[in-house]
């Protein structure tokens, strides 16, 4: 394990509130977003219909004939990252470059279709191509091959913690030697299971999300995708690369609770948090703030809490899925980035669609964009199967 924390060289992201990592973060300042019903994006039997954080339809019709939407999100998002570091993908060549990528959808649900013509006993032009596809595809590798890197790649799929993990892994990539550098993050786009399946899981909510809000009714998925270069120090020395932050601390712990459901005890996300904090040499006193996982699900905001009062009691939270929706295997790798702009702007962004303190929660979230002078914070997600994870980012003037 490395002395400092990993150095993050350059970040990109794109979701409902902004097309790159300082329009999002200005989007979360502001409250902007879109948010709207998903028309012809999502064909739903059910009746009611629920809205959803989405990309604008302009962007998506950049999206290259069948190459996934996922997978486009986060090559945007990439070049973004290495257009701000000031370096680009055919200069890392000779390099042992990784990637991972941590994604819901576009691991497990581009098969649908062709499910369906199946269970109908009728097949459609085109279905042995996608069934080949899919059982091909690595959104990891596909990045790989398209930057032409000839490191090690993952596609991690931990449900809502895939981002999350994704970032933590890459750390432990360079800490370990493996890897000069990671591109790592997360991706995800608007598809009908998930969509369906909130909604049978009784916690998808017609309205905007509340996060942590007495009256919260419930998540509203989003879609995006953020990537962050991280690089060891001897290479951001060859290439005189400047941080834009710092990787300080990653934990992760499963608890098996429930398939769906967290732990109301959040042993798990207890552990993943304590293990962050330990890995960054920090303390709860030393954050000046966490990003909440926030989906303003009952059960998840109740969990989270739990885990905040005993190991966090008096650090702010913040929850930013009222700007972006849950963005699902994305949504730890927005955060992130989201976190490096609120540390290196030094402010943090209000929790919008809250509005009143639930009592049971023992805290609230902040509600107007306040200034910070500390130079870490922790990001945390929960998911599916009981994962939890977490990371300690630090900002860019962290060494000083």
């Amino acid at each position: 394990m490395t002395a400092r924390g990993v150095q993050i060289a350059g970040t990109g992201c794109l979701c409902a509130c902004g097309l790159t990592a300082e329009d999002c973060f200005e989007g979360a300042l502001s409250g902007r977003a879109r948010f709207a019903l998903p028309a012809v994006r999502v064909e739903s039997s059910y009746a009611a219909s629920y809205p959803v954080f989405m990309l604008p339809e302009e962007v998506l019709q950049k999206c290259p004939p069948r190459q996934s939407v996922s997978l486009f999100f986060f090559l945007e998002s990439a070049r973004e990252a290495f257009l701000q570091a000031g370096i680009s993908p055919q200069t890392l060549a000779s390099k042992r470059v990784g990637v991972i990528v941590g994604t819901s959808v576009d691991a497990s649900f581009h098969c649908f279709d062709v499910y369906k013509n199946w269970c109908a006993g009728r097949t459609a032009d085109g279905d042995a191509e996608r069934l080949a596809h899919y059982f091909s595809s690595s959104t990891a590798q596909a990045v790989s091959r398209r930057f032409g890197f000839t490191g090690p790649f993952q596609t991690v799929v931990t449900a809502c913690a895939s981002g999350t993990d994704a970032v933590g892994l890459a750390k432990s990539w360079i800490d370990s030697g493996l890897c000069d550098a990671v591109l790592c993050g997360g991706a995800d786009e608007i598809n009908l299971i998930p969509y369906d399946g909130f909604i049978r899981l009784l916690i998808a909510s017609k309205e905007r999300c509340r996060p942590f809000s007495k009256d919260r009714a419930g998540i509203n998925i989003g879609e995006g995708a953020a990537a962050l270069l991280l690089v060891s120090d001897a290479l951001a020395r060859e290439f005189s690369l400047t941080p834009k932050g710092y990787v300080l601390g990653y934990g992760n712990a499963c608890d098996a609770f429930h398939p769906t459901a967290p732990d109301p005890e959040a042993k798990g996300l207890k552990k993943a948090i304590s293990f962050a904090l330990a890995e960054a040499g920090l303390s709860a006193g030393d954050l000046a703030f966490v990003n909440a996982h926030g989906t303003a699900s009952q059960a998840n905001d109740a969990a989270e809490a739990a885990a905040f009062n005993a190991l966090l009691s008096g650090v702010p939270v913040w929850g930013s899925k009222g700007v972006t929706g849950h963005t699902l295997g994305a949504a730890g790798a927005v955060e992130a980035v989201l976190c490096l702009q609120a540390l290196n702007r030094r402010i943090i962004p209000p929790t919008f669609g809250f509005t009143r303190a639930d009592e049971t929660l023992g805290f609230a979230p902040v509600t107007q964009a306040s200034e910070i002078t500390k130079r870490a914070a922790l990001s945390d997600s929960l998911a599916f199967g009981g994962c939890n994870a977490a990371v300690v980012l630090g900002a860019e003037d962290y060494y000083g």
